[in-house]
């Protein structure tokens, strides 16, 4: 599933079409109105964690990748067209992904202090959400996107990694100094991540995630889906602390 730095890339790619009408609208999607997209002209594009958000005088379109959305730039992907908008200068194909049209206002919509990538980040509100669930255990806490919105399973194991946390901590043994240092250890790494995207590097940064040894320990880390959302967590034995609870 893409993660918030893909999406924000994704927005700096698209932005081009920004000021320009739609001149074709197509796909399969069940919740867009393509008759109606024609001649409206894109007036901004916004995103909110994992979604992208593409504005319009009267309504927005929210995409969400999913765990296996595409899309293509000015190209044609051979699956099914979910949708396809296209403008004077370009063309943008979206597959296998939710898109809905969106009639509110989005600020009625979205609380953009809870996205780890918007300039009104609120780092204190994210620690007070994760303290409101101290039976939780933290792979699953930080992957709420009400909590850290944008941070997905990637972000996740790097930044347990890097504030030496086990995944399997349970948030309420957590001392809340660590708590705020993992909040803004999410924060970096995807300002981080986005950097890497537009040079093109990404994968030769991550440190555990999809990797075999610990590179502090020089040990083998351990691979095991954790948690509800039994997502794969990577991490050190040696290094990451386990705060368990205590019976």
């Amino acid at each position: 599933m893409p993660e918030g730095p893909r999406i924000a890339f994704l927005k700096e790619q698209l932005d081009q079409f920004v000021g320009q009408p739609v001149v074709e609208a197509q796909g399969t999607a069940k919740n867009i109105p393509f008759p109606l997209l024609p001649e409206q002209t894109l007036t901004e594009i916004k995103t909110f964690g994992k979604e992208l958000l593409l504005c319009f005088p009267d309504f927005a379109l929210r995409i969400h990748l999913l765990f296996f959305g595409k899309y293509a730039l000015n190209a044609e992907l051979n699956r099914e067209l979910q949708l396809g908008l296209t403008f004077e200068s370009g063309t943008i194909n979206f597959y296998a992904c939710d898109c809905r049209y969106i009639s509110e206002p989005l600020e009625q919509l979205y609380d953009w202090t809870t996205d780890v990538l918007h300039p009104s980040f609120d780092p204190d509100k994210a620690l007070q959400k994760l303290l409101r669930q101290p039976k939780q255990l933290i792979c699953d806490a930080i992957l709420e996107q009400s909590i850290v919105a944008g941070v997905g399973n990637g972000i996740k194991n790097e930044a347990l990694f890097r504030c030496h946390l086990h995944p399997a901590s349970v948030v309420g043994e957590i001392p809340e100094p660590i708590l705020k240092n993992l909040v803004r250890a999410c924060v970096t790494f995807s300002q981080e991540y986005l950097s890497w995207k537009q040079e093109n590097t990404p994968t030769k940064n991550w440190q555990v995630y999809q990797r075999n040894t610990c590179p502090r320990d020089l040990v083998p880390l351990r691979k095991e889906k954790l948690g509800k959302t039994k997502r794969s967590c990577y991490f050190c034995e040696k290094c990451q602390e386990l705060y368990a609870a205590s019976f």
